[in-house]
C-alpha cells in the first residue's frame, strides 16, 4: 500500500467475527504504526511485509554506492538493515518475547521429501515436459507442499529417466496430499497413464548441513 491508505477497521472486525478465520493483510507498506496496531486489534494475524524489507535493504545499498569496495562493499550493512526493521515490526506488532507461547500452540515443521523416480513410454519429450509443468503448478499449490520439483536424468543409460521431488512441511501432509482432489485428478488423468514404471518413497530428513563459501576480492 502506498500513500495514505484508509482502512475500515470496524468492517474488518465484523468479517473476522463472522468468518472466524484470521484475516491476512497482503501488503503492509505505507501503513502507519497506529494502523498496524488497529489491524491487529481487529483480528489480523498475518501481515505481508516483503516490500518494506526490500526497501530497507535498498536504502542501505544506495547509501553504499558512493563508497569503494566492489560487490561486497555494496551489500555492506544490508542484512543489518533488514534485521533492524524486522525487530522493529516484532515489537510494534506485539510478537516479541513470545517464542515459548508459540511453540506451545504450534507444531514445528518436520520436513519430508516425497520422491518419485519413473520412466514413460509412448510419450514425446514435449508432452512429458508439459505434464511436469502442469504438475508443478497444481501440486505446488496443495496445502503443506513447500515446493514441487521435476528433473531429468543426466545420463542417457540411467535406470530411471525422470523424477519428482515434492517437499512436505510435515509427515502429516503425506496422507492429506495423497487424498487431495488436485493430486488425485493430476495423478489419475495425466501422470499414471504415462508413468507405468515408477518408484515412490517418502523420506524424513535427518539433518540439514549448510555451507557458506567466503570470497575475498583481489587487491
Amino acid at each position: 500500500m502506498r500513500g495514505d491508505p484508509k482502512l475500515d477497521f470496524e468492517r474488518l472486525a465484523q468479517i473476522n467475527r463472522a468468518l472466524k478465520i484470521p484475516p491476512v493483510i497482503h501488503g503492509g507498506t505505507g501503513l502507519s504504526d497506529e494502523q498496524f496496531r488497529l489491524l491487529i486489534a481487529s483480528g489480523v494475524s498475518k501481515i505481508n511485509y516483503y516490500t518494506a524489507l526490500s526497501d530497507a535493504a535498498g536504502r542501505r545499498i544506495r547509501g553504499n554506492i558512493e563508497q569503494q569496495g566492489g560487490y561486497t562493499g555494496l551489500l555492506e550493512g544490508a542484512r543489518k538493515a533488514i534485521s533492524e526493521e524486522v525487530e522493529r515490526c516484532m515489537r510494534l506488532w506485539g510478537s516479541n518475547d513470545r517464542a515459548a507461547e508459540l511453540l506451545a500452540q504450534c507444531t514445528p515443521w518436520a520436513p519430508v521429501e516425497h520422491l518419485i523416480i519413473y520412466n514413460v513410454t509412448g510419450v514425446a519429450t514435449q508432452e512429458i515436459e508439459a505434464i511436469m509443468a502442469e504438475g508443478r503448478r497444481v501440486l505446488g499449490a496443495i496445502p503443506g507442499v513447500r515446493e514441487a520439483v521435476t528433473g531429468r536424468a543426466v545420463k542417457e543409460d540411467a535406470k530411471y529417466h525422470y523424477t519428482w521431488l515434492v517437499h512436505f512441511c510435515h509427515p502429516a501432509v503425506i496422507d492429506s496430499y495423497r487424498e487431495h482432489p488436485a493430486h488425485v485428478a493430476f495423478a489419475n488423468n495425466l501422470f499414471r497413464p504415462v508413468a507405468g514404471e515408477r518408484i515412490s518413497i517418502d523420506y524424513q530428513r535427518i539433518e540439514s548441513i549448510f555451507t557458506q563459501a567466503s570470497f575475498t576480492e583481489n587487491p
